[in-house]
């Protein structure tokens, strides 16, 4: 925290929140642990990296922010509320126990299958409510997913939305493309946007691939890499990369695997109804 820009940021917030840490970094912001100063509750805040800040408009990026902040369900950890300091974005969300799914794969690379299998479905539910108030996750990978006690919570819902929507006037016609390689869709590494739930769906197809085999079904040296596999590869099927995985298991993450939208599960509903019929 002794970088200038990032103290004239702190400064800023000081009347509502005081910072006490970091507790994670990615691609697009880093999460600090701290103290709203008016409840006295933890929360977490994370802090957009001031080049990505710099590309969006502000007003837009809080205003979509403030819309995910209606999504509530138990297995989504809700936006409290977003805003701008010293010309840096953050958005707010309370502050959980627990660890990254992405913390706990690096420790153990595989997870049991019923609580592969439980991770999930879990995750399925929260998804399939989020899509029914109309949200697309457009991340769902490892690092977004958080386990608290016996709970996985579904990380950043709205936050590529924010951003995308927020860059549409000063990056017009530039096909950016976000989201992590290793867990797009193959219609999303086209960047096409005529996406739907299935491509979040896609995703969880990896999250429990990964689960079970211990990496993602596709890895590359870089991003062009990984897309060109998963527009042209199949995965290796998880009952081979893996001894003793059920036959049903590995039909559901193959459906969730497939290339073609219209041949995976149609909606978040059937995937649960999957998961809950395996015999793990």
């Amino acid at each position: 925290m002794s970088d200038p820009q990032f103290a004239a940021f702190e400064n800023a917030i000081a009347d509502r929140f005081e910072l006490q840490g970091e507790v994670g970094r990615g691609s697009r912001a880093t999460v600090y642990r701290a103290r709203d100063v008016a409840s006295d509750d933890a929360v977490a805040i994370k802090v957009l990296h001031a080049d990505l800040a710099a590309a969006l408009d502000s007003a837009r990026f809080q205003k979509h922010m403030q819309l995910a902040a209606g999504v509530r369900h138990p297995g989504i950890n809700p936006v409290l509320g977003a805003g701008e300091g010293a010309g840096r974005l953050y958005c707010i969300m309370p502050f959980l126990e627990g660890e990254s799914l992405r913390a706990r794969l690096d420790r153990e690379k595989q997870l049991p299958l019923d609580e592969a299998v439980r991770i999930a479905r879990q995750v399925a539910e929260s998804l399939g409510y989020a899509h029914g108030e109309g949200f697309l996750h457009k991340d769902v990978k490892p690092a977004n997913i958080f386990l608290s006690g016996s709970r996985a919570v579904v990380m950043d819902l709205g936050l590529a939305r924010a951003i995308t929507r927020s860059m549409e006037e000063t990056m017009t016609g530039t096909g950016l493309t976000l989201g992590t390689p290793e867990y797009m869709s193959p219609e999303h590494a086209r960047g096409g946007v005529e996406i739907d739930a299935r491509t979040d769906l896609y995703s969880l197809g990896c999250v429990l691939y990964e689960m079970l085999a211990g990496k993602p079904p596709f890895t590359g040296a870089a991003p062009h890499a990984v897309w060109m596999r998963t527009l042209t590869d199949t995965p290796v099927p998880i009952t081979t990369v893996r001894e003793g995985i059920p036959a049903d298991v590995g039909a559901t993450v193959d459906r969730l695997l497939a290339k073609a939208p219209a041949d995976r599960y149609a909606d978040a509903a059937h995937v649960i109804g999957a998961l809950s019929a395996v015999r793990a």
